[in-house]
């Protein structure tokens, strides 16, 4: 597999990794790594990968990078409809080769929880989670680089929307970082 990627890349006009293990090495990169999984470009927030830093297509950019577990699908299609239309130039890479369209704003802007998180706000009813998700369990929303609540999965719904906390696997240190001091993802089960 390394040998036909690396003869691929010799070759390719564009390269676009999908999922957080094509770009950052994802959950078979933890530590111990013993298989030695790494992204194209990336190894969490290290330059080099597997491709190597200096690596560039034979357009002249890097490998683009659509992270996620999973990648949202209008993101990847948004640029593959951007390299086939020829508009790829419209699109501005941050410094971790994602999309800025996409990856330039966190998580939290849009999320319907938003003013509870201003206001430390968080509360719990019977049978429905209300109030921010930050605090008590956890969310990673206001740290995480995504679109997630502008750009609706399904065109319906966000996880946190959804009453989960954002996971924030749009970054590099997923799943590497620790949750804030003293919290655990919980599950609440009522029973009507």
């Amino acid at each position: 597999m390394k040998d036909w990627l690396t003869e691929l890349a010799q070759v390719a006009s564009f390269i676009v990794a999908v999922g957080d293990c094509a770009t950052w090495g994802g959950i078979p990169a933890m530590s111990p790594n013993p298989s030695d999984s790494q992204g194209l470009q990336f190894l969490k927030r290290e330059e080099g990968g597997f491709l190597g830093k200096d690596f560039r297509t034979k357009s002249g950019l890097p490998v683009i990078n659509i992270p996620g577990c999973p990648a949202h699908p209008d993101w990847i299609s948004q640029i593959l409809v951007a390299i086939a239309t020829g508009r790829l130039g419209d699109i501005t890479l941050d410094e971790l080769h994602r999309p800025e369209t996409f990856f330039k704003s966190f998580t939290q802007i849009g999320c319907t929880r938003n003013v509870h998180f201003a206001y430390k706000a968080s509360t719990v009813d019977f049978g429905q989670r209300k109030g921010c998700l930050f605090y008590d369990l956890g969310c990673r929303g206001p740290m995480t680089h995504s679109s997630c609540n502008r750009i609706l999965w399904n065109r319906v719904s966000s996880k946190t929307r959804a009453g989960m906390p954002c996971l924030g696997c749009t970054e590099p240190e997923f799943p590497f970082f620790d949750l804030q001091p003293g919290t655990v993802f919980k599950t609440q089960v009522y029973y009507i």
